[in-house]
């Protein structure tokens, strides 16, 4: 009877399936690293900009605390009213005009 054949899914690679021939192969470098990439593929690439938790939002408590995916702003969106001063990243169309006014501008004639 023929020996029986073991394949590694990880290295893509048979041999004979013994236990010391199998308790090499588990143990040898290109193993480990062809395992290592396996399961780093499986890793998520984290979110530059997280939505924001809903949970902290809404009642103002995350079971999850620090551990939790979303972002949790450290002060709330309705404490944090712009002064006159301070405007909060606003398009340049919705910034209230300056002290003084715009500066006067020449009549071009277009035509």
């Amino acid at each position: 009877m023929p020996a029986r054949k073991f394949y590694c899914d990880y290295c893509d690679k048979q041999f004979q399936d013994t236990p010391a021939d199998r308790k090499r192969h588990v143990k040898g470098i290109l193993h480990q690293q062809a395992k290592a990439r396996w399961y780093d593929s499986f890793k998520q690439i984290p979110n530059p900009n997280p939505p924001l938790c809903f949970h902290l939002l809404n009642t103002g408590f995350c079971r999850h605390g620090e551990s939790c995916k979303y972002l949790h702003p450290t002060k709330s969106p309705i404490e944090t009213t712009p002064s006159p001063g301070n405007v909060l990243n606003l398009p340049p169309s919705l910034q209230p005009p300056p002290q003084g006014g715009y500066p006067h501008l020449p009549f071009l004639d277009w035509g």
